[in-house]
């Protein structure tokens, strides 16, 4: 009998197609120094949102109360730093925070509301601290052109810009919006008055003077 040779044994690291090179694994982005890096920054920051909202879903009112304080004492805040509270609550346009009052703004508001009803007598007595008092007739002609008629009504008065001048006086622009019905429609408009004020233990009102005037689309 003719034996047949045995199989060569293949040492490892052969195939039948030749030797298995070992290939380096390749890291995965999550692994990279600028990963890890900004991982160590986020990490924290998660953990304490992660916290922060699980100890909230654990104590409600607790929690409840907590955002009440702070609330509050963003409100206080707010009202001691600007004289107004948050979103606008309570908040008058006509207090210019001057001088530690109004700085006039007072007085200007008066004007204005007077100018709307028509009312030249009260007009009259907030002109007479001016040196210059307006006349009757002006403030007749300021009536009969600003002020609200049937046909003419105010849609808005904002004021736009309050200034402390070095002698104590403010000087403060108003812009008043009114539409006017027509035989063509309605027609929008719009003035800006410019107010100069004091204040010295009173208000006191100094001048008034419309300086523009126009019509708006």
């Amino acid at each position: 009998m003719i034996s047949s040779p045995s199989p060569t044994q293949q040492s490892p690291g052969e195939s039948e197609h030749g030797p298995v090179k070992n290939t380096p694994l390749r890291k995965r982005p999550g692994e990279t120094p600028t990963a890890r890096f900004i991982k160590a920054i986020f990490r924290p920051i998660l953990k304490l949102i992660y916290y922060t909202l699980s100890g909230v879903g654990r104590h409600k009112l607790f929690s409840l109360v907590l955002i009440l304080l702070l609330l509050a004492s963003i409100s206080v805040t707010s009202f001691l730093s600007t004289g107004s509270w948050p979103l606008g609550v309570g908040n008058d346009q006509f207090n210019f925070h001057i001088h530690g009052g109004s700085g006039g703004g007072e007085v200007v508001k008066n004007w204005l509301y007077a100018l709307r009803s028509g009312d030249s007598s009260t007009l009259q007595l907030l002109d007479s601290d001016m040196s210059q008092p307006i006349d009757a007739t002006t403030l007749s002609q300021y009536i009969s052109t600003f002020g609200q008629t049937n046909a003419r009504t105010w849609k808005s008065i904002t004021v736009l810009k309050a200034y402390s001048q070095a002698d104590s006086t403010v000087d403060s622009f108003v812009e008043v919006e009114f539409s006017a019905n027509g035989p063509g429609g309605p027609t929008n408009a719009m003035v800006i008055f410019h107010f100069v004020t004091m204040t010295q233990g009173r208000d006191y009102l100094l001048g008034v003077d419309p300086v523009s005037s126009r019509r708006m689309q």
